[in-house]
């Protein structure tokens, strides 16, 4: 081999070999910092604000048992766990509701954060955090600590924001709030689509299509006490004449029909993509052991990690409960992000959750004061209110802040028109601050199904 030759052949060797000794350290260093990120599985750590020795003990698949003497400290303690095991999960959820995603995904994630903004949750939750009884508020503010304390006790911080280059944010107490109206959003309709496609059945084809097409029970219907109902009778001709080309309906023309194709929001999906949920009870007297039995299947999201987090919490009965009652000792799943055991058992009563396509929302039509834009008319008002509007900011990784605006209602968010143009405001039980509390936390002490 010439001299040259060789030469070159070893100094590619050697770029080869520098280039192979970078990637081993960068390996090794995300390594490091990939198991510093870990959870403490064993040994000790102190929490500020304890009021008592709290102790944590994982079964063969890491489920946890927490053991204390109140409440709070139990709160304090799960959202350490929390922390240490799922707080990526954790920072997603809040953000989705606040429409804070942009902050760490860029400009990919805009378009959600702005239909998401319009529903104002973080100024919504930081409303309710003040209206919450005394001891809901307790225990928001342990867990809280407590995340905050479990994040800060990691030897690095999750491997996620090492990877968007990201800072972890505190948590905040209405951050939990969030969390629960990341629900909403992924169970329930938030523009009320479904209301504005029976809005426009309605209006072009009148009620006697509108319970055709869309009835309350049939005798298709398998309602547990037998209820039924014959089918409602299929449209006038007058109405609906599929034999001929309508001559008083909207859809006259190709451009008339283009406009009703936007006016009916609702998009045609296969129908094992339904959101809904399952649950059924037996009595103990139809059951092998002679305790009853609650069957509860959550239709969510399959996702990695798991939405929820299995665990146990153990404490001494509280002052308010009967003399002699047994030691709290409840075992369900918790959704990180919250205090709650959202389904379980405490060994004497057992709950759970379906998705009940209950009406949780109205369409209001707005009507403008005449020749006013922003003037509209409400019932109960002397004087007739005027549109708000609500400017919100998003943050964008990458690029400069996005200003956004949305107009409101007394009765909520404008959310589109409908077949006549008027705007539609969208009045949702999520928007009420009285839908939403931790009041599911007093299961713990249910004893009988009348308590």
């Amino acid at each position: 081999m010439k001299p040259a030759a060789a030469q070159r052949l070893r100094l590619l060797a050697s770029a080869v070999s520098l280039l192979m000794l970078v990637a081993l350290v960068a390996a090794g260093w995300f390594y490091l910092r990939l198991r510093a990120s870990l959870p403490q599985l064993d040994g000790t750590a102190g929490i500020a604000g304890l009021g008592a020795r709290v102790t944590v003990a994982r079964d063969a698949l890491g489920v946890p048992t927490i053991r204390g003497e109140n409440r709070a400290d139990l709160a304090r303690a799960l959202g350490w766990l929390h922390a240490q095991d799922r707080f990526f999960q954790m920072d997603l959820q809040r953000r989705r509701a606040a429409g804070e995603l942009a902050e760490l995904f860029g400009k990919a994630a805009l378009p959600l954060d702005r239909s998401t903004r319009m529903h104002g949750f973080r100024a919504l939750a930081q409303k309710i955090i003040p209206q919450l009884p005394a001891s809901q508020r307790a225990l928001l503010d342990a867990y809280a600590a407590g995340v905050n304390a479990g994040l800060a006790a990691l030897g690095a911080k999750p491997f996620e924001y090492l990877v968007l280059r990201e800072t972890p944010q505190p948590w905040r107490p209405e951050d939990s709030l969030l969390v629960n109206f990341a629900i909403w959003l992924d169970l329930q309709d938030d523009r009320g689509r479904y209301e504005h496609t029976l809005m426009t059945l309605r209006d072009q084809f009148g009620f006697e299509s509108l319970a055709f097409f869309a009835p309350l029970i049939t005798p298709a219907d398998a309602a547990l006490d037998g209820t039924t109902a014959p089918s409602p009778p299929p449209p006038d001709p007058r109405i609906i004449d599929l034999r001929r080309t309508p001559k008083t309906s909207a859809l006259t023309t190709p451009a008339a029909a283009a406009s009703m194709a936007g006016i009916f929001p609702g998009i045609p999906r296969e129908a094992a993509a339904d959101v809904g949920s399952n649950a059924f009870a037996l009595a103990g007297a139809h059951t092998a052991s002679g305790a009853g039995l609650l069957a509860n299947d959550m239709h969510l999201a399959l996702s990695v990690p798991n939405i929820w987090y299995r665990a146990s919490l153990e404490y001494p009965s509280s002052a308010k409960a009967t003399e002699g009652a047994p030691a709290h000792k409840i075992t369900g799943v918790t959704l990180p992000g919250t205090p709650v055991i959202i389904a379980g058992s405490n060994g004497r009563v057992a709950w759970g959750f379906t998705d009940a396509y209950a009406d949780t929302g109205d369409l209001v039509v707005i009507k403008t004061v005449p020749d006013s834009y922003s003037l509209y008319q409400a019932p109960s008002r002397n004087l007739p209110p005027e549109i708000e509007h609500r400017k919100e900011t998003i943050r964008v990784k990458g690029g400069e802040p996005v200003s956004v605006e949305y107009l409101w209602t007394i009765w909520g968010p404008i959310v589109g028109t409908n077949d006549q143009h008027r705007a539609l405001a969208y009045h949702w039980l999520a928007h009420d601050p009285a839908a939403t509390n931790l009041a599911l936390v007093e299961m713990e002490d249910g004893n009988d199904v009348a308590s």
